[in-house]
């Protein structure tokens, strides 16, 4: 006698997600980069062996490329593996779990944090602090971050750990930017991570900050230093800032040199924006320039020096044609003889004659 169960016909199974990747790293990917993360996870917790990128292709409806794409772009975000051999299409897919990787580089911050003498901030310290006007316009800025105010205890969070990694409150504004903006994460634990971890990547300054996301080539350095080109060091980008850049980066595919080669008359304008780069930028993108040698063809062709034009006035007195000439004292004598004799003949006078060189007088 045996116990059998019936086997479903059709896979109505079920695949646990972990909700950091939906809380972490879901809101922030492309849908299609998603829709491969899930089915590829779904094989590996079956554990199913006779799928490969073409499969996962031909069932998502996308092409090849895509689904190599997201590899790489789970791969950058630290969240898969790819074991490569010798087909670089096809290769094993290790998926990091997500628990652990949060232990590695969220706990072991706080753990650090626990060591340490941190000093309790109480409303009267609190208070303190506010008064300072830099502090002051940093909590302001982060409260714009949430959209909502702070919270007293979060304030405190805040202030303490200026206090333990020697974060200046710049600094402080930018760390929760990189979070809020760019990693679309509120939490605060997961933000003190980040805070912790600049402090012992020596990140003290926009200087700094800037070197070390370059080398982690995050695009969050690309914000920071263009902002940093602007002039922008008291401020974050805005959300439809950060949009502009990356639509010279994604979709015009403007490497940062380009961008910053079109910055660099910001320091000549009194008050830059991205709106009037942006429009420099498309002009370049239009014209296909790629990088900085192709702008020696952007010359601007020197302008001829403009003649100003007297403005020409008629009158009568123009429009009159003088017929005015310069007589000698001769023929003006003649002249005169004639109108007088023309004169004489109306009135029906002789007029006088020359005899044998005596003028006689004419009879009155």
């Amino acid at each position: 006698m045996n116990f059998l169960l019936q086997e479903m016909q059709i896979d109505l199974g079920d695949t646990p997600m972990e909700n950091i990747f939906i809380t972490d790293y879901m809101p922030i990917a492309d849908g299609t980069y998603v829709k491969v993360y899930l089915l590829g996870y779904k094989y590996a917790k079956d554990k199913q062996t006779n799928f490969n990128n073409e499969t996962i292709a031909k069932n998502l409806k996308i092409p090849l490329s895509d689904v190599l794409n997201a590899w790489e772009y789970w791969e950058n975000e630290g969240i898969i593996k790819r074991h490569i051999f010798e087909d670089e299409y096809n290769y094993n897919v290790e998926f990091v779990n997500l628990k652990q990787l949060y232990i590695d580089n969220v706990y072991k911050h706080i753990a650090k944090t626990s060591n340490k003498n941190e000093n309790y901030i109480d409303n009267e310290d609190l208070i303190s602090s506010n008064k300072n006007v830099e502090n002051k316009k940093m909590m302001e800025e982060i409260e714009e971050m949430f959209a909502r105010p702070l919270k007293i205890t979060e304030k405190q969070k805040i202030i303490s750990w200026m206090n333990n990694y020697k974060m200046k409150p710049e600094i402080m504004v930018q760390a929760f930017s990189y979070c809020i903006n760019n990693k679309k994460v509120k939490r605060f634990s997961y933000i003190e991570s980040v805070v912790s971890s600049w402090h012992d990547e020596g990140v003290c300054d926009i200087d700094t900050m800037v070197e070390y996301l370059e080398k982690r080539n995050d695009r969050y350095f690309i914000y920071s230093r263009i902002s940093k080109a602007l002039g922008f060091n008291n401020r974050i980008l805005t959300e439809a800032e950060m949009n502009t850049i990356d639509k010279w980066v994604d979709e015009w595919n403007f490497s940062i040199e380009m961008i910053l080669k079109c910055l660099e008359n910001s320091t000549k304008i009194s008050n830059p924006n991205l709106n009037y780069f942006d429009s420099i930028l498309d002009k370049w993108y239009k014209k296909g320039y790629k990088n900085i040698a192709d702008l020696k063809d952007d010359k601007k062709p020197e302008e001829k020096p403009k003649i100003k034009e007297v403005s020409k006035t008629t009158n009568k007195f123009h429009n009159f044609d003088q017929k005015i000439k310069n007589y000698s004292e001769k023929e003006l004598e003649q002249i005169v003889k004639k109108r007088f004799e023309k004169k004489l003949n109306k009135l029906n006078i002789k007029t006088p004659y020359e005899g044998d060189g005596k003028v006689e007088e004419a009879n009155s």
